[in-house]
């Protein structure tokens, strides 16, 4: 690439890191396994196909241009309907048995271009993208890693209104899929031990239910206290609330914490 197709200093840095890295060879094969698992019936023998011969998912589709390098499978989760993503976890599932390793990218993620697929996660979230993140925890996803989709998934509920009073029907289906991931991800000790963050969220340090159990997350409900909100008052949040899970078949009262919220506090 010449420099004039460059734009400024940044642009040549950013797209240099891709060049090289991949032949064109690899680029097209790249190129092939996104289109195949974008469509809506996926020829599953194909894309193992294309894998064993080589495509990589943390690669991406187009070498040489500015703003067109996101790698295969950033693009394939940015672009998954959250209603409708049922073909998710089993992409990923066979990404992860042909070697994708979303720690060590041939290209280090550099928040635009190349993200971590652990931050798409979290643009989207529903019943699908749980089970996908679940596959990654089997797998001993790391605590940075996690923090990628967490802080993503949580992060607007926290720092901004929800759009809706409580009871609204987006606000509860985000606020419970994204807590029902958090309770997940706790269930696993090696991301429970390792984020301190985590544990004090979730008041780990107050409640006695063996938190192994949430591992099955359509086992429980949800419920949101948000009077002590105080930020959006006609736009309750998720910061200070109170947040109470119950088990489904019990009716019994299992969790408890507040979002930012010491125990004395509710």
């Amino acid at each position: 690439m010449s420099e004039c197709q460059y734009r400024n200093n940044r642009e040549r840095e950013e797209t240099q890191k891709y060049e090289g890295k991949y032949t064109s060879e690899e680029i097209k094969l790249n190129k092939k396994l996104y289109e195949e698992c974008s469509k809506e019936v996926i020829d599953f023998e194909l894309v193992e196909k294309l894998l064993k011969q080589g495509a990589d998912p943390l690669g991406p589709t187009q070498g040489g241009e500015w703003n067109e390098l996101a790698h295969v499978y950033e693009e394939i989760m940015s672009e998954t309907d959250p209603d409708n993503g049922e073909q998710l976890p089993r992409i990923t599932e066979l990404f992860l048995k042909y070697g994708m390793d979303v720690e060590h990218p041939r290209v280090p993620y550099d928040g635009g271009n190349s993200i971590n697929p652990l931050w798409s996660l979290g643009l989207g979230l529903g019943e699908h993208s749980l089970e996908t993140l679940k596959l990654f925890l089997d797998r001993g996803i790391s605590v940075d890693s996690f923090g990628e989709f967490w802080s993503t998934a949580m992060g607007d509920l926290i720092d901004v209104e929800c759009g809706g009073p409580i009871g609204n029907e987006f606000w509860n289906r985000v606020c419970v899929l994204s807590l029902k991931a958090t309770m997940l991800a706790a269930s696993y000790d090696y991301m429970l031990n390792g984020y301190e963050h985590l544990r004090k969220f979730i008041g780990y340090s107050y409640n006695n239910y063996d938190i192994h159990k949430f591992r099955n997350w359509n086992n429980y409900s949800y419920e949101f206290d948000t009077s002590h909100c105080d930020r959006y008052p006609e736009y309750p949040e998720l910061y200070k609330s109170v947040v109470t899970i119950y088990e489904n078949e019990s009716k019994k009262e299992v969790w408890k914490f507040g979002v930012y919220l010491d125990e004395g506090e509710f």
